[in-house]
């Protein structure tokens, strides 16, 4: 989640968000961990390749270190294919929770809940927009409830 979005939010806004991430923590934590093993691995093995290919002559040895040097490219490909994977995954989950926590708002009436969700399905890069529109909306109604 983007923490300058939640700067200047209400208290109730960001313990929404915070019960989110608390929720999401796991998949971003196995992402990162998966991105920053995958970067290295690639960036260490192409610049060897590189560096073996222009300076070396092909013989039974540099074939054995070309061969790890691939292999090694090829686990970084596929953690960073994993984390890519995992960030999807991620943007799922967020846009299940809100959609989870909209429809399940005992505040709002039917057809507010259903505006916030053809927002939610349409746009889900504004997941988190919208989900903020609806935290204060409900906040609202629950005031106007209790004066």
């Amino acid at each position: 989640m983007n923490p300058s979005f939640l700067k200047n939010a209400p208290v109730h806004v960001k313990e929404e968000f915070d019960k989110m991430q608390e929720r999401l923590a796991p998949l971003v934590k196995k992402s990162m961990v998966y991105g920053f093993i995958a970067m290295p691995l690639v960036t260490f093995s192409l610049w060897n390749l590189f560096f073996l290919l222009a300076g070396t002559s092909l013989t039974a040895d540099t074939a054995l270190l070309f061969g790890g040097l691939a292999l090694l490219g090829a686990v970084g490909m596929a953690l960073f294919k994993e984390s890519i994977h995992q960030s999807k995954n991620i943007q799922k989950q967020s846009v299940e929770y809100v959609h989870h926590r909209i429809k399940n708002s005992y505040v709002l009436s039917h057809e507010a809940k259903e505006q916030y969700l053809k927002k939610v399905v349409s746009d889900p890069a504004k997941c988190y927009q919208t989900f903020y529109e609806f935290l204060e909306h409900e906040r609202r109604l629950q005031e106007m409830m209790h004066q």
